[in-house]
């Protein structure tokens, strides 16, 4: 097998579990990666997967990271061209240790099959000898489309100077001497080393002209490199020796959490000669690989440092066997901790099948395991990640504990789909089919949802079918060891794993985790040791009874055979007989008169705490009724009181956006033309005054404050628990999103205030203004007779159109309800709209605007200017 395709084939099989490649499946080097896939895949283990092509795809990203040719002892011919990351300025970067990938790509390269090879293994050569430093750094994207066309021109201009000599090797030893010359002492050596064995296979008699190709392009592309160096002020001796300028820092995301590593932001501002010390002491005392929010870097970093710092948006890449190994700042590689979890339950489930074959028995080994790892998944931590050394280890410990209690000589395979037809017409059918029907309790129950999504497809496959019973079981599985949704819940990946119906997302709780190994049958309650060990103790002892009492003298025997002729009377009918005496039968007759009376007031106990708990209730709802009134005159008070803060604020930043107003107007009148990069600023002004406007409704309004007080008013009102219990589980909804979108707009002035966005179009839309479910209206509807009011329409006004004007659905001075097609006044300061009429009165008293205090005039009295 050639060097190549030994490589390519250990990559595989290290990316894909071992359990899904049958022994008697052989890679064939004459054959193209993704015929062999294709190969593989005609086995029936990788029907989860979609096509050969797309598993080619995932086998090229999962190798494709800086340093991936020594991590996998492979030709880097065999590595794909590496991935390029787009900043939050859409400048494109690369990994620094990936930039020989680049320049030395075949993708660039004009020449024939053994010359490129002997290029690119002497550049590989001589840019080892560089000095990149660690390989988390990222450096901005050289352009590799202009430096081809470069090179494709001087190697004409070198056949231009081949066609009039005439004798090549005289021009070959001159073109590597004028290279050598050139390149520094450091990698000259290295140079002149390769050429002495190049020129081994292939001596200059024969090969001049080719080998002048040869020196010709190595010069052209170091050259290139220098220049490139220069041009973008890139520290990497001894090419280009420079002081570092601008700090670069990778941001990942989970879904729509973005973070960076904290000790990495550390070591790059450290490394620039900033100022760390007001968070130095916080990183170093936080464990390795945790992260910040962006949120917090905005908080802890300097404003005037956050304008020069580059964020670079990390690809999340999402493959299903194993993750892309992430560069760390010491040198090594991590992944994200759930990513980790992720791929041990699906080692578990794909490519080991233990729940198709483990019995109940087998439970407690799985529970030992999750157990003794819970130390690595901590679920009190944010978003962090986790070493791939720490990561093997939890592997290894798997493997352990799998060939040791769950591996089965002859296990069951998943069926395959081949002859079933798509989609199967009913849920339970489908599970039966795969044998899962006893897999896990009420797996029904998150099983419905992600197959009638696949069903509704009407292009799903087999491999989505087969995804979808994967989830179902990942599903199952985290209900049954609560710590796993606890930790996926805490790391904000509950979308990312494809959890259904997550409790903790929805404000419940969940049940505290049973320490013994759990059965299968819905309702069953699984043994204790000690329930276990007692039943055979119970068996003996019952034993040695009944061979104490058939072990009787003979004459005994000899009487009970006579008398065994005569009817046997029922037990009621017996005569009572006891060879006790009088005392032992009185004590055992008040014993049981004593445990008659005890159990009677066990009873008694327990229903007085009834009636206590259900007093309670009672006087708490009476109490919460008393101080209803009061409370609520207090929270208005407060709500005004913040109402006038806010105001003041916003009449604060208004003329401080009038006086900017004011600057761009004197800045227009002097400029001719306005330049684009002017009016996208103008644009991203513009959302930043809307999303100021949207922070001012939502401290104004408070939301989360109205919602409290809406719930509690249904609460007080009903007496009905399942009804509290879901106007609770509502508040705790609406808060959660109220919260995330107030983020939401903080981070996006955060960003904006940064300068991380060359144009409006970049920012991304706000999601929608959390409102009260379809079942809560009607619930309140029933209660109360009336509809709930509408929380901040304001905010839902932005969100929905995203526009410079606020949506009134009321007149502020009559309180009457409003249509924006009736005659209406609108302030130009703040949006606010009236009825003609009513304003009209207004301003006979006073010529401001009731809301903003703004100058306002009647538009009949002073009209327009034409």
């Amino acid at each position: 097998m050639s060097s190549s395709a030994n490589d390519f084939n250990k990559v595989l099989r290290t990316f894909i579990p071992k359990e899904l490649i049958p022994p008697t499946w052989k890679y064939d080097e004459n054959k193209k990666s993704v015929e062999n896939i294709e190969s593989l895949m005609k086995f029936g283990q990788l029907e989860i997967v979609e096509s050969a092509e797309q598993l080619n795809k995932d086998i090229g990203s999962y190798m494709c990271f800086p340093g991936a040719t020594q991590h996998f002892d492979m030709d880097p011919v065999v590595s794909p061209c590496p991935y390029d990351y787009a900043s939050l300025k859409n400048t494109l970067y690369i990994y620094k240790k990936d930039l020989y990938r680049f320049f030395g790509s075949k993708d660039i390269c004009p020449l024939k099959q053994w010359q490129r090879y002997e290029v690119e293994w002497a550049l590989q050569e001589c840019l080892q000898r560089m000095d990149f430093g660690s390989h988390h750094e990222m450096i901005v994207k050289p352009d590799i489309k202009q430096i081809a066309k470069d090179g494709e021109r001087v190697l004409k201009k070198l056949m231009e100077v081949l066609e009039l000599s005439e004798d090549y090797e005289i021009v070959y030893e001159d073109l590597k001497k004028s290279m050598l010359d050139f390149l520094p002492v450091e990698i000259r050596d290295t140079i002149s080393e390769l050429f002495e064995e190049i020129i081994e296979s292939y001596p200059t008699e024969k090969y001049s002209l080719e080998l002048s190709q040869i020196v010709t392009w190595i010069g052209f592309i170091l050259e290139a490199i220098e220049v490139y160096l220069r041009k973008e002020s890139i520290h990497l001796p001894p090419l280009n020796s420079v002081s570092l300028t601008k700090p670069v820092i990778r941001l990942f995301s989970i879904d729509k959490n973005h973070f960076v590593m904290a000790h990495e932001l550390l070591k790059t501002l450290k490394n620039h000669n900033i100022d760390v010390s007001e968070f130095e002491k916080e990183v170093l005392g936080m464990p390795k690989l945790s992260t910040f929010t962006f949120r917090e870097v905005v908080e802890k970093v300097d404003k005037d440092v956050m304008k020069n710092l580059e964020f670079v948006k990390m690809e999340d890449f999402r493959l299903i066997f194993a993750q892309t190994p992430i560069p760390t700042y010491d040198g090594g590689y991590c992944t994200l901790a759930v990513d980790a979890l992720r791929d041990i339950l699906m080692d578990m489930i794909l490519a080991k099948k233990v729940f198709q074959t483990i019995e109940e028995k087998d439970w407690i080994h799985i529970k030992q395991f999750f157990k003794s790892i819970e130390s690595y998944f901590d679920q009190t931590r944010g978003v962090y990640f986790i070493n791939l050394k720490d990561v093997k280890t939890i592997k290894d410990l798997w493997e352990n504990i799998y060939n040791t209690h769950l591996k089965r000589s002859s296990p069951k395979q998943m069926k395959t789909l081949k002859n079933t037809g798509f989609p199967v017409k009913h849920l339970k059918e489908t599970l039966q089919f795969f044998e899962l029907e006893n897999c896990f309790e009420g797996i029904l129950e998150y099983a419905a949802p992600i197959y009638f999504k696949v069903a509704a497809d009407k292009e799903s496959s087999t491999s989505h079918l087969h995804q979808a019973v994967m989830q179902c079981q990942l599903n199952s599985l985290v209900r049954k060891v609560p710590m796993l949704l606890k930790f996926i819940h805490k790391q904000g990946a509950c979308d990312r794993l494809s959890i259904v119906k997550c409790e903790l997302c929805d404000g419940k709780t969940l049940a505290e985790e049973i320490e013994e190994p759990l059965g299968f049958e819905i309702g069953k309650e699984p043994r204790s040791s000690k329930d276990t060990n007692s039943v055979p103790e119970k068996l003996n002892a019952e034993t040695q009874e009944l061979s104490a009492d058939t072990t009787e003298k003979p004459t005994q025997k000899k009487k009970k055979s006579k008398k065994s002729k005569q009817p046997i009377l029922p037990e009621e009918a017996k005569p009572k007989e006891s060879n006790a005496c009088p005392k032992c039968e009185r004590a055992g007759k008040f014993t049981r008169e004593a445990n008659e009376k005890l159990r009677l007031s066990k009873i008694e106990v327990k229903q007085l705490k009834k009636d206590l708990i259900r007093n309670q209730l009672e006087n708490e709802e009476i109490k919460q009724k008393v101080m209803d009134k009061d409370e609520r005159i207090r929270m208005l008070e407060k709500l005004l009181e913040e109402k006038d803060d806010v105001i003041k604020e916003q009449e604060e930043k208004l003329k401080e956006q009038s006086a900017v107003i004011e600057d761009l107007r004197g800045v227009e009148k002097k400029e001719d033309s306005q330049t684009v990069n002017d009016e996208e600023t103008a644009k991203i002004e513009g959302v930043k005054s809307n999303l100021l406007t949207i922070k001012g409704v939502f401290h104004t309004e408070s939301p989360v404050s109205k919602c409290t007080e809406i719930v509690n008013r249904l609460i007080m009102n009903t007496r009905n628990e399942e009804t509290k219990q879901m106007a609770v589980i509502e508040m705790r909804r609406f808060t959660k999103e109220a919260t995330e979108y107030m983020e939401g707009v903080e981070d996006r002035i955060a960003m904006i205030q940064c300068n991380q966005f060359n144009a409006a179009e970049e920012i991304p839309e706000l999601p929608e203004f959390p409102v009260f479910s379809q079942e809560f209206l009607e619930a309140y509807k029933i209660i109360l007779k009336s509809r709930p009011p509408v929380i901040c329409q304001q905010l839902l006004s932005l969100s929905e159109k995203v526009s410079d004007e606020l949506e009134d659905t009321e007149c502020v001075i009559c309180l009457n309800n409003m249509d924006l097609e009736n005659e209406t006044t609108k302030c130009g300061c703040c949006k606010r709209r009236y009825h003609n009429g009513c304003i009209q009165d207004w301003l006979k008293v006073k010529m401001t605007c009731p809301t903003c205090n703004s100058g306002l005039l009647d538009e009949e009295e002073f009209p327009v200017l034409v």
